[in-house]
């Protein structure tokens, strides 16, 4: 194993390393396709609805605005144009199992993500994710990687979400490893990549939709099998 500074390497899961973006696509178009009767539209106006709702209120329950079950519901009821009065939670729901059945059966690793892996696999790893254990494992479990990370960070065990420094500190502190000698890597410049700097580790961006990096302040890379070059050097 080399003596280097980084001894833990950790990493976010939706859209770094899972497809989630895919998943979140599939998931919609079988939902609008049961629901077609009531919502009308094309898919690519109802999917851009869909999309607009969920970084609204995922970013609410990023800033402590919502708990992670209301931000799903809020967007389903959004979707339909419904109040919580005519949309009760029972319904919200099972509107929502609806696009969890196609979601949850397009989950698949990002083709760089095992090699990735592989090439790390001397240094400590494991994920800091935002949302619920249950389903951030499940996740991980269906597409043959849990038992590759040491720790499974999730903000609803923790009690607060990326970019909060509370949930990379215990990152840190279950694997036993300063924050100075611990790489995150995630899609987020924000949440992920400042969140771990501004906590003290090295953040990195992923950047694969090839956005404007402009003066991001942290190493950034375009895809994640670039990510072993980078610890190496670190």
């Amino acid at each position: 194993m080399p003596v280097l500074a980084v001894e833990a390497v950790f990493f976010d899961i939706d859209d770094t390393l899972i497809d989630d973006a895919a998943a979140t696509r599939a998931g919609a178009l079988g939902l609008f396709d049961r629901y077609r009767d009531r919502l009308g539209g094309c898919d690519e106006r109802l999917m851009q609805r869909w999309m607009t709702l969920l970084d609204h209120h995922f970013e609410r329950y990023l800033r402590g605005e919502t708990s992670f079950i209301g931000q799903r519901r809020a967007r389903i009821r959004d979707l339909f144009g419904l109040t919580p009065d005519q949309m009760p939670d029972v319904e919200v729901d099972a509107i929502h199992a609806v696009y969890r059945e196609f979601y949850d059966a397009a989950w698949r690793l990002f083709s760089d993500a095992v090699e990735t892996l592989d090439a790390l696999d001397t240094y400590r790893l494991g994920v800091i994710s935002n949302g619920t254990s249950a389903q951030q494992r499940q996740k991980l479990a269906a597409v043959g990687v849990l038992d590759r990370f040491a720790a499974v960070v999730i903000s609803e065990d923790i009690g607060v979400a990326k970019p909060d420094p509370g949930i990379f500190a215990a990152a840190c502190q279950a694997v036993g490893v300063p924050p100075s000698a611990f790489v995150h890597v995630g899609d987020r410049m924000v949440t992920d990549a400042h969140g771990a700097r501004d906590a003290g580790l090295t953040g990195v961006w992923l950047n694969r939709r090839g956005e404007d990096a402009g003066t991001s302040g942290v190493p950034t890379i375009k895809r994640l099998s670039e990510l072993p070059a980078l610890v190496l050097q670190r």
